[in-house]
């Protein structure tokens, strides 16, 4: 029950008060960041309407760590637990800033450690399945947006943040010595690279994706220019294609019984929700999101003997970050990456 009307703490149901911290910092973090905001508050927040809180202003510690062991009691990793309890603290603070909460409480909030080997995602497109996406995609969806947009994530290793913000002028088909994707920061017009300008570079392409590219150009490609005059390479019919679009693609382009017709977790296809609804693609186990595309290229990259230095510059990743967590080779795939300087021993 709400006691005291004057006091905004009182007057504020938490649902609100979250609405309000999304609005407030919409537009002050990158968009990726803003997304990860919404789960966890949003699950704290039925956790709260669940029982009985109905302010802001009765959020205390008791309920976060009410909150917090409920939610690990879900199916989840350690490493999302722990993102998700640190997202939370982020609210509390904004809370707090707000004269929403009492200080004092984001600062008492535990963030549970994660193991250094747990950090780490393993979650990565495999050669093979790569392989098998582009055979499909060539025979089947030639020159097509997805078809265009996976190859350049593959070849390129570049994230998917940095592949939807090329125009077609950003390609390069007759460039001196080779096809060129330049990567260019425009944050005023809504395309921010990572790193910002740190974050400019040319890659080099090869004649298959550059062929690709000139052929959805040419026929596919939707003829959209957005508020800025700019025309996005990938884009919709209506507007530059956007993550959650590009996500929902992938995720239902890398189930195997697309691309091969067959299904390695013995399901039978027909009768697999997963295999005949793109809506719960994710339902496939051997499906991956956009990412693990970018980690599995850069594997690959490295199976292919680039060196690791010239490799960051080509994807954007220090050295550190890129042995981390992006080179997924086995140890001995690592092992036999070494065997050709055996001689100089």
């Amino acid at each position: 029950m709400i006691e005291n009307p004057d006091n905004p703490k009182d007057e504020i149901g938490v649902r609100q008060a979250r609405r309000q911290f999304l609005s407030a910092r919409r537009g002050q973090v990158k968009q990726s960041s803003f997304r990860t905001y919404k789960f966890p508050t949003k699950n704290f927040v039925e956790f709260c309407e669940d029982r009985g809180v109905e302010s802001i202003g009765e959020v205390d510690n008791y309920v976060i760590e009410s909150w917090k062991a409920e939610r690990r009691e879900d199916d989840i990793t350690l490493m999302t637990f722990h993102n998700n309890v640190k997202t939370l603290r982020v609210f509390v603070r904004w809370c707090e800033s707000a004269g929403l909460v009492e200080y004092g409480v984001a600062d008492r909030i535990e963030v549970p450690n994660v193991p250094e080997e747990q950090e780490v995602s393993d979650e990565v497109l495999e050669l093979g399945q790569a392989e098998n996406i582009q055979r499909y995609l060539n025979t089947y969806e030639y020159a097509d947006r997805k078809h265009a947009l996976f190859k350049t994530m593959w070849q390129t290793a570049c994230r998917i943040s940095g592949a939807l913000a090329l125009d077609v002028s950003d390609f390069d088909p007759d460039h001196g010595d080779g096809p060129i994707l330049k990567f260019r920061n425009r944050k005023a017009q809504g395309t921010p690279l990572k790193l910002r300008n740190k974050s400019e570079r040319n890659v080099s392409i090869n004649e298959d994706l550059r062929d690709v590219l000139i052929d959805y150009i040419s026929g596919k490609r939707e003829d959209v220019t957005d508020e800025f005059g700019r025309q996005p390479l990938f884009c919709t019919p209506e507007q530059r294609l956007t993550r959650q679009r590009a996500y929902k693609d992938f995720v239902a382009l890398t189930r195997p019984c697309v691309t091969t017709g067959t299904c390695p977790h013995n399901r039978e296809i027909d009768h697999c929700e997963a295999a005949q609804k793109k809506k719960v693609a994710f339902g496939c186990p051997s499906t991956v999101s956009l990412h693990p595309i970018r980690r599995g290229s850069i594997t690959y990259h490295i199976e292919r003997g680039w060196p690791k230095e010239k490799l960051s510059e080509r994807v954007d990743v220090s050295v550190d970050v890129l042995n981390k967590h992006y080179d997924a080779r086995t140890k001995e795939q690592e092992r036999q990456g070494r065997k050709e300087y055996l001689d100089l021993l």
